[in-house]
């Protein structure tokens, strides 16, 4: 795994025996990044977890002996970073002690963006946040979206799938995908560039979609199957 900290932006890439992963954060042209980067593998009893917010809680962690893969991204959609922060933290910690290699993934995502939920709004009023996740059991991929967080999907047939929701949606992909590309803030995407995308080093992404010129955070997380 490598992660790199300029300051104002983190980028990182990681890859696994299913799938190649790398990400771009950047705080653009506001104080603070509020976005926060999820990046959790599990594979015969090891884990590997990077997370831009820091207190990460292993209690009751059970490590699995299948191979597990886990990206989120939370973003606040507020004027603080706060809930986003606690939310991505809640979610984490809950999902390390699930194996979703023998429980039905979609109910474990449900259960555990319900418990990030509840702890963010019981600390903070309101849970101003959207999110979006990408789970993975070996290539059984299950996807979600949370309050307007986006994800485009590249299918087996060609067809890019953009996926987004005012609440909670949660859709089983299965093993028909190519890449899969998360997206925060206001940066562009849609399917006529998702192929260039996904090819271009995640350095020259900053650049190209003009993520230091944008008024607020913004980030990127691309999975491609190998």
């Amino acid at each position: 795994m490598m992660v790199s900290d300029e300051g104002h932006r983190t980028t990182g890439s990681v890859r696994t025996q299913d799938m190649s992963v790398s990400w771009a954060s950047e705080e653009g042209m506001s104080d603070d990044n509020t976005d926060r980067i999820c990046i959790l593998t599990m594979a015969n009893g090891q884990i590997r977890l990077t997370m831009q917010s820091s207190t990460i809680n292993l209690k009751g962690m059970r490590l699995t002996k299948g191979h597990i893969c886990v990206f989120a991204l939370f973003e606040a959609s507020g004027d603080t970073g706060a809930a986003a922060d606690k939310a991505s933290e809640v979610f984490i910690n809950n999902m390390m002690k699930y194996d979703i290699t023998k429980r039905p993934a979609a109910s474990v995502l449900k259960k555990c963006l319900s418990k990030a939920e509840k702890t963010a709004k019981k600390e903070f009023g309101n849970a101003d946040y959207k999110a979006s996740v990408a789970a993975f059991a070996a290539k059984d991929m299950t996807a979600c979206t949370v309050n307007g967080g986006r994800m485009l999907i590249l299918q087996d047939d060609g067809k890019v799938r953009e996926i987004s929701s005012p609440a909670t949606e949660i859709s089983t992909i299965g093993t028909s995908w190519k890449d899969v590309m998360m997206i925060s803030g206001d940066i562009q995407a849609d399917g006529d560039s998702m192929e260039d995308d996904m090819r271009s080093p995640i350095g020259d992404i900053v650049s190209k979609k003009g993520m230091r010129e944008l008024p607020g955070s913004s980030s990127m997380i691309r999975v491609r199957k190998t």
